[in-house]
């Protein structure tokens, strides 16, 4: 079997591996005698054969049981994991029309089956499956990916895993894959197997959640609209976002992602704050439709120029829009779900033809309570406190009072 000819994405570097092969003695046998006999041995070749095909297949190596569930969850012992079997039993086992079977998984199977019995015991679903997958141990990962036609991962900070092991085998076996991830680092590796995804028909959709997958909804619903109603492209969105409240916060899950993508290196907080770090690049042109660049002192390196209405810093201000009139202000997510939605703007432009807009501006702010705003312009007025804690003409956020 010609190594050289073999793709080097991450589950087929193991895979497909010198070191693995040799663990599966009945072909590494075939392989010499095909080598001794030239092949020119019918038998042998046909012994060689059958081998062959039972590596590629994982049926050699796999204790799969040969069950195969629509869904299966994986990483659901924490938070999120509980989350995520409440909105089953709550609502999806409750309200989908269609019947569909699942299991849950993990590292360790006993704090999945403690989160499973917890939440389902009592219930027709009380003996749900769980199974075993490990990063560390490829067989694990055959056996699970065979056993889903879709996997549901919510084992985070993604960043921080060998999840790409996992997606690789996804795309090798046909099975699609999602996840709930809301990190930049995570995603850029995820891209890495788009064009093996496309070639193998396979979807891979990361940050399918709040984080990058509402906001996407949204303005793909938003563009739907434009072109059947009024046969225009979009060519800017804003999202706005409200709620929280004094008792909202984060999950330790999402404290432990900020932890890890604020402490990485300077790689990754460069690719954090390129707006189109996923891609989507709209260049800034003149009036006569010319390009802009950047020229670097000393090498000379030309680089195309952002426009400035795709800048980040046009978020991290407090500022009114003048069409609806409400104030706004920086939002959690927003450094990451614009790069989502101008990612998608690309991806439905190179398949399909078909962007939200070609000249596509794509903005997204937290809505300022109309309260607290009047309280602010009040105490302005008033001379309160040493200052207004925003600057009405430039927008800029000064004081920390409003957050």
């Amino acid at each position: 079997m010609a190594q050289d000819d073999a793709p080097q994405t991450p589950f087929a570097k193991l895979y497909f591996s010198d070191e693995m092969i040799s663990k599966y003695e009945p072909l590494v046998t075939a392989m010499e005698l095909v080598n001794e006999t030239e092949g020119k041995d019918e038998e042998v070749m046909r012994d060689y054969q059958v081998h062959l095909k039972k590596y590629q297949n994982f049926e050699w190596c796999s204790n799969w049981d040969g069950k195969k569930y629509d869904l299966v969850f994986y990483g659901v012992s924490g938070y999120t994991g509980y989350l995520m079997m409440e909105y089953l039993k709550r609502v999806a086992l409750k309200k989908t029309p269609e019947p569909f079977t699942f299991a849950f998984s993990g590292r360790t199977p006993s704090k999945v089956q403690e989160m499973r019995d917890r939440e389902f015991g009592g219930t027709k679903w009380e003996d749900t499956p769980v199974l075993q997958m490990s990063y560390d141990d490829i067989y694990s990962v055959i056996d699970l990916v065979k056993s889903a036609k879709v996997i549901i991962n919510v084992a985070g900070p993604y960043m921080l895993t060998q999840g790409e092991i996992m997606i690789d085998a996804c795309v090798h076996m046909g099975v699609h894959y999602c996840d709930i991830s809301g990190e930049v680092p995570w995603t850029r590796r995820v891209m890495d197997l788009h064009k093996h995804a496309e070639d193998a028909g396979v979807h891979i959709i990361p940050s399918a959640a709040a984080a990058g997958g509402f906001p996407d909804l949204g303005v793909w619903l938003i563009a739907k609209k434009m072109r059947e109603e009024y046969g225009e492209e979009l060519r800017k969105a804003i999202c706005y976002n409200s709620g929280g409240g004094a008792s909202a916060g984060a999950s330790g899950g999402t404290l432990a992602t900020r932890s890890a993508m604020s402490t990485g290196g300077d790689e990754v907080r460069k690719m954090m704050a390129d707006p189109f770090s996923m891609g989507g690049f709209v260049p800034d042109r003149d009036r006569w439709g010319v390009k802009y660049v950047n020229i670097e002192f000393g090498t000379g390196k030309v680089t195309n120029k952002n426009r400035s209405e795709d800048l980040d810093a046009n978020m991290s201000k407090i500022s009114e829009d003048k069409h609806l009139g409400i104030w706004r202000g920086p939002f959690v997510y927003s450094y990451f779900d614009t790069r989502v939605v101008r990612r998608s703007n690309m991806l439905f432009a190179d398949l399909g033809n078909q962007p939200y807009g070609r000249n596509l501006n794509f903005m997204e702010y937290a809505m300022l309570p109309a309260e607290a705003m009047m309280q602010a312009q009040m105490a302005k007025g008033a001379g309160g406190g040493g200052g207004a804690p925003y600057e009405a003409s430039a927008g800029t956020y000064k004081k920390g009072d409003l957050v």
